[in-house]
C-alpha cells in the first residue's frame, strides 16, 4: 500500500512537472506575441486553463505540506504579468488638467433591433439604444451600431449627434425583412473630426474606421476597430442532442482556427496604420480575443493597455454565457497621453458587451 501511495505521488508530481512545462510554453508564446499560426492561437487560449492549473497544484502541495508547491508557485510568479492582463486594482487619478477627454468603446449588437421587429423583447432593444445615448464620453466608438431614420428609437445617426455633431460612419446598407437601416463602426466626438479612414474586411462587415479629432490645441488619431468574430455559439452546442453535439463541436474548432488565421491578419495591418500615425493614437473597439492572444500581445509593443494601466477588478465585457472573458479594449500612446480612470459599465446589461470607458489627458 505504501508502495502504490508512493508511485501516486510521484506520478501527480510528474504530471504538476508538465503542467509546469506547458505553462511557460503558453506564456512565451502569449509575451512574445510572434506566432501568427492558428496552432500558436489554440495554445494561447489555454492559458487561463494553465494559470488554473498551477493555482490547484499550489494549494494542493501546501495543504499536504509538501515542498512541491515552489514549483507551481514559480510558475505563477512568472505569469505575473499575464495575471495583470486579467485582474488590475487601480487608484483612479483626479485631474483639474483642462486637457482631459473621455471614449467610450461600445458593441451595441445592432441595437438588438430583430428583436424589436419582431416584438420580442422591444424593452432591451429600447434600453440598448437609450444606454448608447444617454452615457456621456467626449469621442464616442461604436461597433455594430445600427441606424434608421424611420424609426424615432433607432435614428442613432440624429440622436447621438445632438451631444457629439462631429461623425464618422462606416455603413453597410442592409436589406431584409427585418433590417432595412445601416450597420457599421461609427466615431461621434464633440470636437471637430478633420479627417477619416475606412478599411472594411468582408464578408463579416468587420474593419477599421479611423478619424483624426482636433482636441483644443492638441490632435490625436482614433481607431475605431472590430477583429473577426469568432462566430461560436455556446448555448447552440449545450442545447445540442448528443449525436449532433460532435458536429457543432467540430464546427466550433473550425470557426476557432478561422477566426486565429483571419484575426492575426487584421492585427497586422493595424499595426502598420498605428506605426504611421503622425498624431498620439486612441485605438478601442471589439477585438474578439482573450488578452492572452495574437492581436492583443501585437498591440501592447505598440500601445498601452488602458485596463491594465487604470482598469479595477476583472474588467470582463462579454455579456452571455462565456462571462468571464475580457474581448473589448482600449489603448493608447503611452508617450503623448496618460489614462487616468478606466471604467467597464457591468450595470448596462442590454447588449452582448459592456460598454468600457477610459478619462485620459495629455501628457503636457
Amino acid at each position: 500500500m505504501k508502495n502504490l501511495i508512493k508511485f501516486f505521488r510521484k506520478f501527480f508530481f510528474l504530471i504538476n512537472f508538465i503542467v509546469a512545462l506547458y505553462s511557460l510554453l503558453v506564456f512565451q508564446l502569449s509575451y512574445s506575441a510572434d506566432i501568427k499560426h492558428w496552432l500558436a492561437g489554440f495554445l494561447m487560449l489555454s492559458v487561463p486553463v494553465a494559470l488554473v492549473l498551477n493555482f490547484c497544484f499550489v494549494v494542493f502541495y501546501l495543504a499536504s505540506r509538501s515542498w512541491k508547491f515552489l514549483l507551481s508557485l514559480l510558475i505563477l510568479v512568472i505569469s505575473y504579468p499575464l495575471l495583470q492582463r486579467t485582474f488590475k486594482y487601480s487608484q483612479n487619478v483626479s485631474s483639474n488638467s483642462k486637457a482631459n477627454f473621455s471614449v467610450l468603446s461600445y458593441n451595441v449588437m445592432y441595437l438588438d433591433h430583430g428583436s424589436y421587429k419582431s416584438k420580442k423583447n422591444r424593452k432591451n432593444a429600447i434600453s440598448l439604444s437609450n444606454s448608447a445615448d444617454s452615457i456621456n464620453a467626449d469621442i464616442k466608438c461604436f461597433q455594430e451600431l445600427y441606424s434608421d431614420a424611420r424609426i424615432r428609437d433607432f435614428d442613432m445617426i440624429k440622436r447621438l449627434k445632438v451631444k457629439n455633431r462631429h461623425t464618422a460612419f462606416m455603413q453597410k446598407k442592409i436589406f431584409d425583412k427585418n433590417y432595412k437601416g445601416s450597420v457599421g463602426l461609427a466615431i461621434f466626438s464633440k470636437y471637430p473630426i478633420i479627417a477619416t479612414e475606412e478599411i472594411l474586411w468582408l464578408p463579416n462587415n468587420n474593419g477599421v474606421l479611423r478619424a483624426d479629432i482636433v482636441i483644443r490645441k492638441d490632435t490625436i488619431r482614433v481607431f475605431n476597430v472590430q477583429l473577426k468574430s469568432m462566430g461560436i455559439r455556446v448555448k447552440k452546442v449545450i442545447d445540442a442532442s448528443e449525436s449532433e453535439r460532435a458536429k457543432q463541436t467540430k464546427n466550433v474548432l473550425l470557426l476557432l482556427k478561422k477566426g486565429f488565421e483571419d484575426r492575426s491578419s487584421q492585427v497586422n495591418k493595424i499595426e502598420e496604420l498605428v506605426s504611421k500615425s503622425p498624431y498620439p493614437v486612441i485605438l478601442c473597439g471589439d477585438f474578439n480575443e482573450l488578452p492572452y492572444g495574437y492581436a492583443y500581445g501585437r498591440m501592447r509593443k505598440q500601445l498601452s493597455n488602458s485596463f491594465e494601466s487604470a482598469g479595477r477588478g476583472f474588467g470582463f465585457t462579454y455579456n452571455r454565457i462565456l462571462s468571464f472573458l475580457r474581448i473589448d479594449n482600449q489603448f493608447y500612446s503611452e508617450k503623448d497621453i496618460k489614462v487616468n480612470s478606466f471604467y467597464t459599465f457591468k450595470e448596462i446589461p442590454w447588449s452582448d458587451h459592456f460598454p468600457i470607458k477610459g478619462e485620459y489627458e495629455f501628457i503636457q
